[in-house]
């Protein structure tokens, strides 16, 4: 569950960070807070584990990271 104070949320944009399966196939999802772009791609490429991770702002494609070979 995120929690976000008054403040972090007026500041904050509300990024999604979609996990994917295997089959490219979302299997989970989060709410990245962030207060830019650049931030939100540093907290989502820190997500990726063994799957891929796309992040979205809304409807706008920001970046989508594989793990590592």
């Amino acid at each position: 569950m995120l929690n976000l104070d008054a403040q972090t949320a007026q500041r904050s944009r509300a990024y999604r960070a979609f996990k994917l399966d295997r089959a490219g196939r979302v299997s989970s999802a989060e709410i990245v807070p962030a207060e830019d772009d650049t931030q939100a791609r540093r907290r989502a490429r820190a997500m990726v584990r063994d799957a891929a991770v796309e992040l979205w702002d809304r409807t706008r494609f920001l970046a989508r990271y594989e793990p590592a070979a």
